[in-house]
């Protein structure tokens, strides 16, 4: 973790010293998450993402912008407490990620925005019935896509909304799918809803 917040402080320090033209965002939001392909359903892990966005104007009206960012991923099985339980499951994964984004900026309070990322996982964990272990064949790097935008209250303070999705299978694995797909794709594939706020410096 110390690793992690020296990356983002190192990142943060640069920004001054590229000179005019480039601005920076501060992020810091929750994630709610899932994992499509695991058989269970629902946004029902939380978990923190947060980060830096250094971004520029490529021309009018748009920017270009790539964020460092440390998001928990994952999912849990939601335990009913009316009704005997037969297992419990949470699954951490934890992600340092490196997303691109495409942003307008025509708009005076809100800025849409969508690009792709590159992630490393730094935590891969699944806790069964209170048994810890790493899941298997979880691939090191994921591929994602994120779709979202920035509302903007003050000059310096915003809510940001984004929906982030796996591209690739995160899990290489043999798959038994007893559910629909989307575009027939069997896998395990990253799904979550953030929110969070901005500061811009």
């Amino acid at each position: 973790m110390k690793k992690i917040l020296l990356i983002f402080f190192s990142l943060y320090s640069c920004l001054f010293a590229l000179g005019q033209g480039f601005g920076a965002q501060v992020h810091l939001a929750a994630n709610f998450s899932q994992v499509d392909g695991d058989q269970l359903g629902g946004y029902n892990k939380l978990g923190l993402n947060a980060g830096l966005q250094i971004n520029r104007a490529i021309k009018e009206d748009w920017e270009g912008a790539f964020e460092i960012r440390y998001s928990m991923k994952g999912a849990k099985k939601v335990i009913d407490p009316e009704a005997p339980a037969t297992f419990s499951l949470k699954l951490n994964y934890d992600y340092l990620e490196v997303p691109f984004l495409l942003k307008y900026t025509k708009y005076d309070k809100i800025t849409p925005f969508a690009g792709i990322s590159v992630g490393a996982n730094v935590r891969n964990q699944r806790d069964e019935n209170g048994i810890v272990s790493n899941e298997q064949a979880l691939n090191f790097m994921e591929v994602g896509f994120h779709l979202g935008g920035n509302y903007h209250f003050t000059d310096k303070w915003g809510i940001d909304l984004r929906h982030s999705y796996s591209l690739i299978s995160v899990r290489d694995f043999p798959i038994v799918v007893n559910s629909p797909t989307w575009f027939g794709r069997a896998g395990w594939y990253n799904r979550l809803f953030s929110v969070g706020l901005t500061y811009t410096p």
